[in-house]
């Protein structure tokens, strides 16, 4: 099924907004509003980077960007609203919802439409441990499904010709201030002790040993705030890093948080 997307009138300005300086760096958030999304936008607007910031319905000041709306326009938005832009920074997701496989492989339809002029592409996706455990889970599938193709994408139209990417592939994302189910949020404070006590050498030992989800409940999250500063790093060439970062401390040496 194509994937396309809508620019809402109230919100093509967004995409056409001269910078303030025209050497000045420009970034286009896909998935703006989100928990990595908005804190990734925070620490990009406090480095002075020009940002375009997208959701699926242009609330916020975005602009509208709707992976599950059927149509044919995306390279034309694509194109608009990166216009201007050496970087993109990917954090949509989707997980239970009946679009969970059209919203996921948005990202790789954004790399595979986006300008020459984008140079580098970073995509927030999901480690590949998690991706192993759920397997056989239907629940997951389409999400999984939708994950994988867009890193394919990303890395078959970023891996040359002077582009490239990094794929940031977290465990689990703690962050906020609230306990959710749907999607799954931890908030904070608790998510910074789970951190801690999951970084000691006990828990790191037995997370590389035993098999499965019981191994990846083992493994420290990450940081809301590490994860966007790692996205930030990457567009912005800074900290030297790699194409994937699949480890929490990866993702954290990376972030420079």
């Amino acid at each position: 099924m194509a994937t396309s997307a809508f620019l809402s009138p109230a919100n093509k300005a967004l995409a056409d907004e001269s910078s303030s300086s025209s050497l000045a760096p420009k970034v286009l958030v896909l998935g703006g509003t989100g928990m990595v999304g908005k804190e990734v936008v925070r620490q990009l607007r406090e480095k002075d980077i020009n940002v375009v910031a997208t959701s699926r319905d242009g609330r916020d000041g975005t602009a509208a960007l709707d992976f599950a709306a059927v149509g044919s326009d995306i390279d034309a938005t694509v194109s608009r609203l990166s216009e201007g832009c050496s970087a993109i920074i990917s954090c949509v997701g989707s997980i239970g919802t009946d679009m969970d496989g059209l919203v996921n492989s948005g990202s790789g339809k954004v790399a595979q439409s986006a300008p020459s002029s984008v140079k580098k592409f970073v995509y927030i996706s999901v480690a590949p441990e998690v991706r192993e455990a759920s397997k056989g889970v239907s629940f997951l599938k389409d999400y999984m499904e939708g994950k994988s193709y867009s890193e394919a994408a990303i890395q078959s139209a970023f891996g040359s010709g002077g582009r490239s990417y990094t794929l940031i592939k977290p465990t689990f994302i703690y962050g906020g201030d609230e306990f959710k189910v749907n999607p799954p949020r931890v908030a904070t404070g608790y998510g910074k002790l789970v951190e801690g006590l999951l970084s000691t050498s006990v828990f790191r030992a037995a997370a590389g040993v035993l098999p499965g989800i019981i191994g990846i409940a083992l493994e420290p999250p990450v940081f809301v705030e590490a994860v966007a500063g790692a996205a930030v790093s990457a567009a912005l060439g800074s900290n030297n890093v790699g194409n994937v970062l699949d480890t929490h401390d990866e993702i954290v040496d990376a972030s420079g948080v």
